[in-house]
């Protein structure tokens, strides 16, 4: 096994388990599937997916890479810029086309499998390079992120990025 093909098996995860991870809250509605699961069909709540897949999926690449004993470089700083940059880059492309045509399920899923494969590339390229020794910023970044969707899921800013347009409101709605 090498790290390209971890990478290709993990862009497959990524998609899978975005589907998986859409439907959560809706099985199991409760604060705690809140704080990881998207509770609404905002553009904000559909963000947590990329993020915390993708997070998901780099302790599957951890424990790859330990079974197979593939020497990786970098691997706190891969994952913070793979899940802190998929949401970025898919927020930047999406938003235009939202704005333009509207929501499009063919155009999110789309996009969404193109920011996995996106960010698995770019993540490749980073556990390939010289080893920077960066390890705790990256895992406070990545902390931070995850205080940032809990705080704006109980606490959503009034704005189109946080409307849910099926069920017309914010953050938790029954």
């Amino acid at each position: 096994m090498t790290i390209k093909k971890i990478k290709i098996i993990n862009v497959v995860f990524l998609f899978l388990l975005s589907f998986l991870w859409h439907f959560m809250y809706d099985l199991l509605p409760n604060n705690f599937f809140a704080l990881f699961f998207p509770v609404n069909e905002s553009i904000w709540e559909h963000m947590k997916i990329i993020y915390y897949c993708l997070l998901l999926s780099s302790v599957l690449e951890f424990i790859l890479y330990h079974k197979f004993k593939i020497k990786i470089s970098n691997f706190y700083i891969s994952s913070m810029v793979k899940s802190v940059l998929g949401v970025i880059i898919y927020l930047i492309i999406f938003i235009p086309i939202y704005i333009l045509i509207g929501e499009s399920m063919f155009v999110s899923i789309s996009l969404m499998l193109i920011v996995y494969a996106l960010m698995e590339f770019i993540s490749l390229k980073i556990l390939q390079s010289e080893e920077l020794s960066i390890n705790i910023l990256p895992v406070i970044i990545i902390v931070l992120g995850m205080l940032l969707f809990i705080i704006l899921t109980f606490y959503p800013v009034h704005n189109f990025l946080f409307f849910d347009n099926i069920k017309f409101g914010y953050g938790i709605l029954k």
